[in-house]
């Protein structure tokens, strides 16, 4: 990520670019590599071998992070001018003090010190387990780790409320596997070690074994990510009375005093809780000290310990994929602040950087992808009558919020806090404090469906199941995803096919459980649901031969067909059009996935992450479009080629 600069209190910064990055990048494909051999090799190998990834960078896709840096450059050189203005309106005053007080190396080296010595000798005076877990419950209400948390999310038998949820997972490595990773076991504990000598324990490294010891036997039985897939779709219950019969250990009776007492609570994963429950009623109370100490403030060690942050960077780098050194001090805090104060940045920039975007045109080529999906549906030769109704009901109910909020309701916004420019760690205590009062005072009220859960000046979309609503937001509205001067074939295959990919998710395998109205109400027969799950199993299959978890992959997948198949319906009805229009389509969809990465950035995504990644999500898929072996002539025996009985069409 990068080298550190010191910045004093109202010190100007020279602006540095971010990226070498053009304002429109040129995709050439690859003469030498036949399309239907290997697609994605043919419309990336060129551009992929002509870009080097910074050091600070993990992987660089470059529809997506082209246009990200483009922005990230942008808001860099907005926030370095706020310490030097004479007026600050809007956000702005707020920006800048978060941007000061990031940037204030040496306040911030003394909040580091303080809170870690007041942490340590608090969590010290603890003398027996009743004190500890009660620490732990003051700690989560002041918004700082607790091994159990608290939250809010969409009921699942009425989205316009609140369910109480709370989760725990106090796992450092990504998931269960990496515990049984030798190298990446060895490595972790000598960062744990190197933690407790810090720290001051007697016995680092035999406190850091059992430390290591604990998280591995809880990662044991925590779900792996497909798992949890399907669980957040579940509805799950319990009563008050049984929460705190059955973990009296969270002490979740505090926050429960600010929940209104008709509020459902979810019960998401019981053997988790379980576990966790007797763990902290019966495990050594020095390993849970430990553990706690090292889960709350390892993450804040960073300016005032550079030996042991390097350390942990270190590890990120060569066992999880991380960067290989860190960007400037500048950019970091950009970036911490597009985390925490994302809408109010793009808020006072989404105009100034995009002027004249033509939302009429942009907005009707959405339209056609949702018309395409709902005459695709109509057309479906296996779903039953009631499932193509609920299927183009949900579709045609899908509510469309594109380019930017249009008012304060959609935005949105952080509560307002007081900053100070020299308080970072208090700040972000302070908001997420501010955070967490607000959850609790809407639990119980009606829900707003219509909020942006991403900034505007985002470079990505999202579909909300609980809303039956489909956000894309105007930053990922630029080349390659989607150029006003191309012709629309081209914006089909690009951002077309992410418009199909999101509405495809309020009726894929997930999809299928929530209504229009986003109720968890199963809306397909059984016999539908066999026939898409019969389906499903043949794409989980391809996956898995392709070198990835196909149950894990399966919903985006799933997302990946459905986009670009109704995005190609849409740019070429009735399979008309030119067979050249057509190789533009398939190209730019191909171009939308050409990227770099480091290798053990894609080895934990491949365990972790339900996307595929991105040459599958373009060669795995090709070759079940018809139009594509048409437009580039692929025959029986080539490797991109699928005889028509085994190409799967979802709907």
């Amino acid at each position: 990520m990068q080298i550190k600069h010191m910045l004093l209190l109202g010190a100007s910064l020279p602006c540095f670019a971010s990226s070498k990055i053009p304002e429109v990048r040129e995709f050439p494909v690859n003469p030498n590599i036949n399309p239907c051999e290997n697609f994605y090799e043919h419309s990336c190998s060129k551009v992929n071998e002509s870009f080097t990834l910074r050091d600070d960078r993990s992987r660089h896709a470059f529809a997506f992070n082209d246009s990200a840096e483009r922005l990230l450059q942008k808001k860099k050189e907005f926030l370095q001018g706020l310490p030097m203005a004479k007026t600050l309106p809007g956000f702005q005053r707020t920006l800048r003090n978060a941007y000061m007080a990031c940037t204030n190396l040496t306040a911030r080296q003394k909040e580091e010190k303080d809170l870690v010595a007041s942490t340590i000798s608090t969590v010290a005076n603890l003398k027996d387990r009743k004190a500890f877990l009660d620490y732990l419950a003051k700690e989560r209400d002041e918004s700082r780790f607790s091994f159990v948390g608290v939250g809010a999310i969409p009921s699942k038998d009425n989205p316009d409320i609140q369910d109480f949820v709370f989760l725990m997972n106090f796992m450092s490595l990504p998931e269960r596997s990496y515990y049984s990773n030798e190298p990446v076991v060895k490595a972790f504990q000598e960062n744990l070690t190197e933690f407790f000598r810090i720290v001051g324990d007697k016995s680092p490294k035999a406190t850091a074994k059992a430390v290591f010891d604990l998280e591995k036997n809880y990662a044991d039985i925590y779900p792996i990510p497909a798992e949890m897939r399907k669980i957040w779709s579940m509805k799950t219950s319990i009563s008050r009375d049984d929460l705190l019969a059955k973990y009296p250990s969270f002490r979740l009776d505090v926050d429960l005093r600010k929940v209104p007492k008709k509020t459902n609570i979810t019960h998401m994963v019981p053997d988790v809780f379980a576990y966790t429950e007797k763990l902290l009623q019966t495990a050594d109370l020095q390993t849970l000290k430990a553990t706690y100490l090292y889960h709350a403030l390892s993450s804040i060690m960073d300016t005032a310990y550079p030996e042991f942050f390097a350390k942990e960077f270190d590890f990120s780098h060569k066992y999880l994929g991380g960067a290989k050194a860190r960007s400037s001090l500048e950019e970091r805090c950009t970036r911490d602040i597009m985390r925490t104060y994302r809408k109010e940045i793009d808020a006072e920039l989404v105009d100034v950087i995009f002027p004249d975007f033509p939302e009429e045109k942009f907005i009707a080529l959405a339209e056609k992808v949702r018309g395409a999906i709902i005459k695709g549906i109509e057309e479906n030769t296996w779903l039953s009558e009631k499932g193509k109704k609920g299927a183009i009901l949900k579709t045609k109910s899908a509510g469309l919020m594109l380019v930017k909020p249009r008012n304060e309701a959609e935005w949105y916004f952080n509560p307002k806090v007081t900053l100070k420019p020299n308080k970072y760690i208090g700040n972000k205590i302070a908001l997420g404090k501010a955070i967490r009062a607000r959850m609790f005072e809407e639990i119980g009220k009606p829900r707003d469906k219509t909020r942006w859960y991403m900034g505007p000046l985002t470079v990505n979309a999202y579909y909300a199941p609980s809303d039956n609503l489909f956000v894309m937001p105007l930053g990922i509205l630029q080349p390659p995803f989607y150029d006003p001067k191309e012709p629309d074939v081209v914006n089909f295959g690009a951002v077309g096919a992410v418009i199909g990919h999101e509405l495809g998710h309020g009726i894929d395998d997930n999809g299928a459980k929530y209504d229009h109205k986003g109720r968890l109400n199963q809306w397909m027969p059984d016999e539908d649901i066999a026939e898409f799950t019969r389906r499903g199993q043949a794409l989980i299959a391809q996956w898995d031969k392709a070198g990835h978890n196909g149950k894990l992959t399966l919903g985006e997948n799933i997302g990946d067909l459905t986009g670009v198949s109704f995005a190609y319906s849409a740019a070429f009805p009735d399979g008309k059009g030119s067979i050249e229009d057509k190789q533009r389509f398939f190209l730019q969809y191909a171009r939308v996935w050409c990227y770099v990465a480091r290798p053990k950035d894609d080895e934990r995504r491949l365990k972790t992450g339900p996307h595929s990644l991105p040459w599958a999500r373009v060669n795995e898929q090709v070759k079940h479009q018809t139009g594509f072996q048409e437009a580039f002539s692929c025959k029986q025996g080539d490797a991109m080629f699928l005889p028509e009985k085994d190409r799967i069409r979802i709907w």
